[in-house]
């Protein structure tokens, strides 16, 4: 219930006519009060005679205008749209997007991780998609230049073909251009919760800064670090993450590494549909049948006279 809350909380103010219409019904109940401004308080509870009349019919005079008043606030309530769960997916597939930015320079054919970088990061690519098998990618390359390998598709199998072919050689110029590599992911993606991958062995926070300027905003990044823990500035990491509210991963062996991404890439999911109304189930319906027993007895006899009842 930590995610409860009310997709149309404006109409709880529905809430302030409906009670004074109840305070309204109960006050044309009160006999007394109505008299009281023409006779004296002292002389009125003598003058005053009222039928005989059961106990029960005493207290559904009173009960009809405070059953009213929870029948109105029910319905406003499930006016407001209460929710506390996300809409069930119609397909077995998340609709996760990331984008996959590889660093393709002459510094990712360093071995100090093996087979070298280039390759580990394609190796790495593999056991991620692997782990997330519904996940829509796009795979970019990047050096002096930045370049669109391919567009958003779920056809794995392509992307790691041809991230196993990225190589060095075949970028037109050698650098570090991190600043266009990120505007073009984000074009590819342009929606909440997807999450942009770089994988590289450096970054310079001069270059995301240039980025920010020049555009660069609302994406999830996470820089994963394409290098042994003792060859790599991880302060030039850290203050690139900081800069876009991002998240560094440091390379691993195994495959703890590939489950800190994917979990990152399901919370940055996750964190966008919390913030997204419409994906969020409308609770309000399930009111509708109390509501719905509690009208029934409007049908019972004398109810209608005894909410509207005047002297």
């Amino acid at each position: 219930m930590s995610s409860f809350h009310l997709l149309r909380p404006e109409f709880l103010l529905l809430l302030i006519p409906a009670w004074l219409l109840v305070w309204w019904l109960l006050k044309q109940q009160n006999d007394e009060g109505k008299w009281q401004k023409v006779i004296d308080k002292k002389l009125l509870k003598h003058l005053l005679v009222e039928p005989e009349q059961s106990h029960a019919k005493k207290h559904s005079k009173i009960a009809a205008p405070w059953h009213l008043g929870v029948v109105l606030t029910l319905l406003v309530i499930a006016l407001s749209g209460p929710s506390w769960k996300l809409k069930a997916s119609p397909f077995t597939q998340d609709d996760t997007k990331i984008a996959i930015v590889m660093h393709v320079s002459k510094s990712m054919l360093n071995t100090d991780i093996m087979p070298n970088r280039l390759s580990r990061a394609a190796i790495k690519i593999e056991d991620l998609l692997k782990e997330r098998s519904d996940t829509k990618a796009a795979l970019l390359a990047y050096s002096g230049t930045a370049h669109l390998v391919l567009p958003l598709t779920g056809d794995h199998s392509i992307i790691k073909t041809f991230a196993q072919a990225l190589d060095p050689g075949i970028m037109p110029l050698e650098g570090n251009n991190i600043q266009d590599a990120l505007l073009l992911a984000m074009k590819q993606l342009e929606s909440k919760g997807s999450t942009i991958i770089v994988l590289t062995d450096a970054v310079s926070p001069s270059s995301v800064k240039l980025a920010l300027k020049e555009g660069f905003q609302g994406m999830n990044v996470i820089f994963w670090q394409m290098a042994s823990p003792q060859l790599f500035n991880e302060a030039d990491f850290q203050s690139a993450a900081s800069m876009l509210n991002g998240k560094t991963v440091t390379y691993t062996g195994d495959d703890v590494d590939v489950k800190a991404v994917s979990s990152m890439i399901d919370k940055n999911f996750k964190n966008a549909a919390q913030s997204d109304n419409s994906k969020y189930e409308d609770g309000g319906y399930y009111l509708v049948p109390l509501i719905f027993l509690l009208l029934l007895l409007w049908a019972r006899q004398g109810f209608m006279a005894e909410l509207w009842r005047r002297s």
